[in-house]
């Protein structure tokens, strides 16, 4: 079950007026089918529709019991309402730089058509309502692809579209021959954002606790006796604490191919009242010191099953560790204090950015697999979620505390909507099975 690939050769090619593939829903796709090769019949006809589908697969490996495959497809568009007839009759193209064109122009329909997505599904084998006014609220998804193995199944999943042209040209004895030319395509919703140049920031708070004598000792170890350092592993309550809250801003909601720096505002509010009274009045330094920024790609997929569906699910992470560029600014990262300070805004300062965001984790993109970053989006057959997860390393007095929070993030299509490369062979290879003996 690959995805659809491209095809244009001399005898039947689509050209699309712009030499654009990118559409929102709604919009008008308007090109033309060329051919160039020399070609006499006494009747062809030619026709161009829109497709486009989301499909799933599992295959499971049982030993010798054999393999089970799952499938799950959904058709988005219905393939007689969004086609076009373009020739119908003789057709002779000279051997001699001859050619025809034939133009085509085809609306993106707002919403999957119900009779497509209905047509030989059930509702348990899909994520969204299969009734018809539920179905003409439903948004298209934007294209994606997703394939990996796990333990004894192997799975991929994937949303595409694509125009493709049919020439059928009869010849002697009542065969015929048919043509084709493929086009792939992006299809964004109509809802999709202009390129976003400002985040909303959701704000948090996390109480923040450092306890060392060197609040005493002028940030210095070297001066504490055995006493106070034995103290301080044990976690005495005579030692010095230092309270703050550590309030922190940024984004729920980011946008794909995007390269503005992602907003992260950090301010410190010390905390008086739960601050040590030996240190109270005197002013403390917080540095960041080290920062990850990591988001969470979990893909969630459904097939049809005899008597029940069956699914699969997988998550990918792509991220920042930002130390290094931490250790590269000229001057420790101090955070601003007090309620009357502005944030400081360290994505900014640090050019954090989508764009940037590398593989990590032990089930990091595999050669076969896109870095990219897909929208959030869920569809029949299959979900796309995001989560945030960032750590920060701060330091006061020579000593450090961690902060960290995972929230849910959505990602928003992005202008371009880049298409994802496609391999000539995108089957993945069964599973290694363990052999006994």
């Amino acid at each position: 079950m690959p995805r659809t690939p491209a095809q244009a050769s001399p005898n039947l090619e689509i050209l699309l007026d712009g030499a654009r593939n990118s559409y929102r829903a709604g919009d008008t796709i308007s090109g033309r089918v060329s051919r160039i090769a020399p070609l006499v019949a006494s009747h062809a006809r030619l026709s161009i529709q829109l497709c486009g589908r989301t499909k799933s697969r599992m295959t499971v490996s049982r030993g010798q019991g054999g393999t089970s495959t799952y499938r799950g497809r959904f058709n988005l568009f219905n393939s007689e309402r969004h086609k076009q007839d373009l020739f119908d009759g003789p057709i002779h193209i000279e051997a001699d730089g001859g050619s025809r064109d034939w133009g085509f122009a085809l609306t993106v329909p707002s919403g999957p058509d119900p009779s497509a997505v209905i047509a030989g599904n059930d509702q348990k084998f899909s994520y969204l309502p299969l009734g018809h006014p539920d179905i003409r609220t439903h948004s298209l998804p934007p294209v994606f692809y997703m394939s990996g193995i796990f333990i004894n199944t192997t799975y991929h999943c994937f949303v595409e579209y694509f125009l493709e042209a049919k020439l059928h040209i009869s010849a002697a004895g009542g065969d015929e021959q048919v043509q084709r030319a493929v086009v792939l395509l992006s299809i964004l919703p109509s809802s999709t954002p202009d390129f976003l140049t400002e985040f909303q920031l959701t704000k948090h708070s996390f109480l923040c606790r450092i306890s060392t004598y060197r609040f005493t000792h002028g940030g210095e170890s070297g001066g504490l006796s055995l006493g106070q350092k034995t103290r301080e592993f044990f976690g005495s309550s005579k030692v010095p604490q230092f309270t703050f809250s550590l309030q922190v801003e940024h984004p729920v909601v980011l946008q794909v191919e995007n390269s503005i720096s992602v907003p992260f505002r950090l301010l410190v509010l010390p905390d008086y009242d739960q601050t040590s009274e030996a240190i109270r009045d005197s002013p403390h330094t917080v540095t960041l010191t080290s920062m990850t920024f990591e988001i969470k790609a979990s893909t969630n997929l459904i097939c049809r099953g005899t008597l029940s569906p069956h699914t699969a699910d997988q998550t990918r992470k792509v991220g920042a560790d930002l130390k290094s560029a931490i250790g590269q600014c000229h001057e420790p990262i101090v955070l601003p204090s007090g309620d009357k300070a502005e944030p400081l805004d360290v994505g900014d300062l640090l050019q954090l950015n989508l764009t940037s965001l590398i593989p990590r984790g032990i089930r990091a993109f595999s050669k076969r697999q896109t870095e990219r970053l897909y929208p959030s989006f869920t569809t029949y057959n299959i979900k796309h979620a995001h989560k945030l997860k960032w750590t920060l390393t701060l330091m006061a007095a020579g000593v450090t505390t961690e902060v960290s929070s995972e929230v849910d993030l959505t990602l928003l299509p992005g202008q371009l909507g880049e298409l994802p490369p496609y391999e000539e062979n995108e089957e993945l290879p069964p599973p290694v099975e363990k052999k006994e003996g």
